[in-house]
């Protein structure tokens, strides 16, 4: 009897796997492809998204709201540490990017409170179809090609920027408010920006952004163009104040001609980068506002 039981044992052992194997094949097809694809896009970062993870992050009297409508933001707003504040740096990053993110320009949220300059950061609007890192991006590419095959021949498909997209006039809505906010809070507003981020103030500040001053970290001299003009030409014609730091081997030279009240200082690399771009900008700070070095 034993023996018999043993055989049967074995026998539903060795049917089982098939059995199941059988089955499997319909189960995997009817899975939804373009379901899987659909919640993998939606995970696709948006500002509205961040910014209310933002507003969690950060205490009430931090948080400062700019503009209305669809283009609202949020700001965060840093008091300095001691004595008066002599006036605001707004802080401005790049698309996506967060108040604590790790770069240059987050590190002097928290340093330029010490010198008496309270701090305002705020990033720029979302640019469509670039919200994520090049990495992440690929890896959604294909989901997003399956998702979009699923959906009538009628729908409409996102196309990239274009020359005549309305992303200059959310940044200036977006800086605008920035520097209402700021002039809120300090007599002297002063507008930093790495990178890309420094051509779009150089760039609203000709159009009569109204800072007092512009800082700009890294920003290439050759970059695309904005309304028709790069870099070089807008920090040429600009009638304000202005640093320019620049980190070698950068294609600006001492040579490019800027406006007389620009200042152009090309900086050898060294570590912590952040530590040393704050010396610099507090001494040019002093020298233009008086403040501590």
């Amino acid at each position: 009897m034993w023996q018999r039981r043993a055989s049967i044992l074995f026998a539903m052992i060795l049917l089982g796997p098939v059995a199941s194997n059988g089955a499997q094949p319909d189960a995997v097809q009817t899975a939804s492809t373009p379901t899987v694809a659909a919640e993998r896009v939606a995970l696709l970062p948006t500002e509205p998204r961040r910014t209310a993870e933002l507003e969690t992050a950060f205490p009430d009297d931090a948080v400062v709201w700019l503009g209305q409508g669809e283009d609202r933001a949020l700001g965060v707003y840093r008091d300095v540490t001691r004595g008066k504040s002599i006036g605001v740096v707004i802080i401005v990053l790049g698309s996506g990017m967060s108040p604590d993110a790790p770069v240059d320009a987050t590190a002097l949220r928290r340093s330029l409170p010490r010198a008496r300059w309270a701090t305002l950061t705020v990033a720029l609007p979302d640019v469509p179809d670039a919200v994520l890192a090049p990495r992440q991006r690929d890896k959604l590419v294909a989901a997003t090609a399956t998702a979009a095959d699923a959906k009538p021949a009628s729908a409409p498909i996102a196309a990239p920027i274009a020359v005549g997209d309305p992303l200059p006039a959310r940044v200036r809505l977006r800086l605008d408010a920035a520097v209402k906010a700021a002039r809120e809070k300090g007599s002297k507003v002063v507008v930093l920006g790495e990178d890309a981020a420094g051509a779009w103030l150089v760039w609203a500040q000709n159009q009569k952004l109204g800072a007092d001053a512009i800082i700009a970290i890294n920003t290439a001299r050759n970059a695309p163009r904005i309304d028709g003009r790069q870099p070089k030409e807008s920090l040429a014609a600009l009638e304000s104040p202005a640093l320019l730091l620049i980190e070698a081997p950068l294609d600006w030279s001492v040579d490019d001609r800027l406006a007389p009240d620009v200042e152009l200082h090309r900086l050898p690399p060294g570590h912590p980068s952040a530590e040393r771009l704050d010396r610099h900008i507090r001494g040019w700070l002093k020298r233009r506002f008086g403040s501590p070095g």
